[in-house]
């Protein structure tokens, strides 16, 4: 007889991993037990050491589907003590191990038959869960993942619910979550800020829905505000509460089938829709779909989202309705409501409002297809906090707070990067409080205990870089910069595991080393993260006439990139034509700016030539949410081809290879007498996408790297980036893209721990 010690590591808390076990253990006739351990799970195998091989074979391959096994270490032992039985101990509250707490998942359809069976005593019930799915990040406290380390546990488990979870063979054995009517939390809702006593909440809510009435709802990480998608007044009353003129909201479809009557779904969409993370996932909209304009006004896709919850279920068991409008409740810049009082101060007519706390807020999940790969718009609810491996080990404990807009924060310790939830725009105190906890619960439930390198973006002024001086003067640790399309490039060669490439990190915006503003280079890095870039091209260099204003309006970026090319009379007529201004008088002011160099910073950014070429066309003349401009100018080449002659001019300036926008966005405009603007529209995203490429080909020949590829922003745009794509294939270069962080800043925070950890 043998006896073994075995430590496993990863997703195994949380996941029926303990249950999997105990019933393994037994069928190969192995004594011992088996126990949460801190932050990784603890066995001792006791039997016949052929039975215990075949065991830890059959783990290696055969564990549940959510769990994910990324170590066991085996140590012989002799404890001196012989087992009779195999059983689940109580949890140890050590650090031994690299446990990784699972993400939140959808409910699985044994529950949702058990919501809908008469028969069951969670009939109807939201709040139906089992060791298989359901909240899981969202409610835990610490390690080890037990209810008491949980929010759960403000609700004791009554007689039923303590026996279910006893019982090893039951689907609810060791479910943290699980809970009952007679146990578990409820439901009230309020109209306006007044408790309804009413028999059945949900039910209430949903004739208000039906009703044309907006009602905020709170579900597993946050609160939705909720009406129906086919009446434009009540979906017009939430973009006034929030505060979004022109901002898409996102769709919750009954099922498959019903999102497929007003969206195409290719194969990989269907996946991801039907998975059990449920991410939102852009789709390209059905004309005459029958839903209103307004959700997504000026786009060609609509975010699309499933079921996944009890309460989704139930809101569609209790309606005819096909899809809700389900957009997070949240005005611009601030996090999510959560609270009851948050809730009721949103202004919706109805609050549907439950009792468990939300320890971790955590937004739905966004992601998109762009060149037949999924990549991530938004990493969050079903992925955080998994981590995301690299190839190469950090010796420090590493935190990034990424930039200013879509930030989450990551914490890189070894081979793992923990990137958080969503957290958004620090703009707003509110939202650097809640990166500042989300920063504090990452580190928490991944039992990291200092920190040695704090990094930060550049920029001198955001906020991110203040709270990470306060960080790093907490954890006394030390404190580094990092410019903003490096950590992109790092980003891009981290998750990809590459050493050398010449990438493009193309976006709105990022500050530059020379103190401009950045936003289309092609950076080449030779020999791993830890060496710094060169940056061997870029656009052009362009005024920005009245700076931030010229973001907001894209006509005013028209203006300072053809003031290179026409004289001030003939651009006056230029911009009168374009029709973007409120009037001749602001024209003259941006054109005094120009000459006068006032207040007219420089860029070199896609996003505004993109935003120029989208005002050139009369697409989109302000800029209501981030990257509108470009987004719109999307969806209208989407309609068109790329048949119109627009030259890629190449210049040699300051030692880079520089694509003049000036000669492109001229193009543009003189074409507009001959071609249709989709047509045009679809030719100038492919004239910029070649120059990029052409420059980053000729870097890489240059330097005899073999691998191109992009990062930042621009890279959500389908087109350009297979253009892209196709062109460095024919030349023969690698293309990389990343789909394991957000490549737009919501992934800036896994380039900076990266450029920290291999630059020590």
């Amino acid at each position: 007889m043998s006896q073994s010690r075995v430590i496993v590591t990863g997703i195994v808390q949380g996941v029926g991993f303990r249950p999997f076990v105990y019933r393994t253990a037994k069928k190969h006739g192995l004594n011992g037990y088996i126990r949460n351990a801190g932050n990784s799970v603890e066995l001792l195998l006791d039997g016949d050491e052929r039975n215990i091989q075949d065991f830890l074979e059959r783990l290696r391959w055969e564990h549940p589907p959510m769990a994910d096994i990324q170590g066991i270490t085996v140590i012989d032992t002799e404890t001196g003590e012989r087992f009779e039985d195999f059983v689940i101990l109580k949890s140890r509250g050590d650090t031994e191990g690299n446990s990784i707490i699972p993400p939140d998942i959808a409910v699985c359809k044994s529950c949702v038959k058990d919501i809908f069976d008469k028969t069951n005593r969670r009939y109807l019930y939201p709040f139906t869960v089992c060791m298989d799915c359901g909240p899981r990040f969202t409610t835990i406290e610490t390690f080890p993942y037990d209810r008491e380390k949980t929010t759960m546990r403000d609700f004791p488990m009554c007689r039923a619910c303590a026996h279910e979870y006893l019982d090893v063979e039951d689907r609810k054995f060791r479910a943290e979550p699980t809970c009952c009517p007679d146990c578990g939390p409820e439901y009230e809702l309020y109209r306006d800020e007044e408790k309804l006593d009413v028999p059945d909440p949900i039910k209430e809510a949903v004739d208000a829905i039906e009703n044309g009435k907006i009602v905020a709802i709170k579900g597993v990480g946050g609160t939705h505000l909720v009406t129906r998608t086919t009446e434009d007044e009540p979906i017009l009353k939430i973009r006034t509460i929030l505060n979004r003129r022109y901002k898409p909201f996102a769709v919750m479809a009954r099922d498959i089938d019903t999102a497929a009557k007003f969206a195409y779904i290719n194969r990989i969409e269907k996946g991801l829709l039907e998975s059990f993370r449920r991410p939102i996932v852009a789709l390209r909209k059905r004309a005459g779909a029958g839903i209103s304009g307004h959700i997504a006004p000026g786009l060609d896709n609509i975010g699309v989202m499933l079921p996944y919850s009890g309460i989704h279920h139930l809101l569609f068991y209790y309606s005819k309705e096909p899809a809700f409008v389900m957009t997070s409740a949240n005005i611009p810049g601030e996090p999510m409501a959560i609270n009851r009082d948050e809730i009721l101060s949103l202004g919706a007519e109805y609050s549907l409002v439950h009792n468990i706390r939300i320890k971790n807020r955590c937004d739905d999940s966004v992601m998109k297809v762009v060149a037949d790969r999924e990549v991530f718009l938004r990493r969050s609810r079903g992925f955080v906090p998994r981590p995301v491996e690299l190839r190469r080990e950090s010796i420090k404990n590493i935190l990034a707070l990424g930039a200013e807009l879509d930030v989450t924060a990551c914490i890189l310790r070894g081979r793992r990067a923990f990137l958080s939830q969503y957290v958004g725009n620090t703009t707003r105190l509110k939202t650097l409080e809640y990166l500042d906890d989300a920063i504090h619960n990452l580190m928490e439930i991944n039992r990291v205990g200092s920190i040695d390198v704090v990094a930060v973006d550049l920029h001198p002024h955001f906020n991110t870089s203040r709270l990470g001086e306060e960080l790093a003067n907490r954890f006394d640790a030390r404190f580094i910069r990092c410019q903003h399309h490096h950590a992109h490039i790092a980003s891009l060669m981290a998750e990809n595991g590459i050493d050398r490439i010449v990438g493009v990190a193309s976006d709105g915006a990022g500050y530059g080393l020379d103190g401009t503003v950045w936003g289309g280079e092609v950076f080449a890095v030779e020999n791993g993260i830890e060496n710094d870039f060169e940056r061997t091209g870029s656009l052009m260099p362009q005024f920005m006439p009245g700076g931030d204003l010229a973001v907001r309006y894209p006509s005013r970026m028209v203006a300072g990139i053809l003031s290179r090319k026409y004289p001030a009379d003939e651009l006056r007529d230029v911009l009168i034509g374009i029709r973007g201004f409120r009037n001749e008088e602001e024209i003259d002011v941006v054109l005094r700016q120009i000459e006068r160099r006032f207040n007219t910073p420089v860029t070199s950014s896609t996003g505004r030539v993109l935003d120029a070429i989208s005002a050139v066309l009369g697409i989109c003349h302000e800029r209501t949410y981030e990257g509108e401009p470009a987004l719109r100018l999307e969806a209208f080449a989407s309609k068109g081809e790329a048949k119109v002659e627009i030259p890629v001019v190449i210049k040699e300036i300051d030692n880079r290879f520089v694509l003049d926008t000036t000669e492109l966005l001229d193009a543009v405009l003189l074409a507009r007498e001959k071609y249709r603007y989709e047509d045009i529209a679809a030719s100038a995203q492919k004239a910029l996408a070649e120059g990029l490429a052409e420059i980053a080909i000729q870097a890489a020949r240059m330097r005899g790297i073999d691998s191109t590829g992009i990062s930042g922003g621009v890279a959500y745009n389908d087109a350009i980036v297979r253009y892209m794509k196709e062109k460095a294939l024919e030349e023969g270069f690698g293309f990389f893209t990343q789909n394991k962080a957000p490549c737009g800043d919501g992934g800036i925070s896994l380039g900076q721990a990266a450029l920290a950890a291999f630059n020590l």
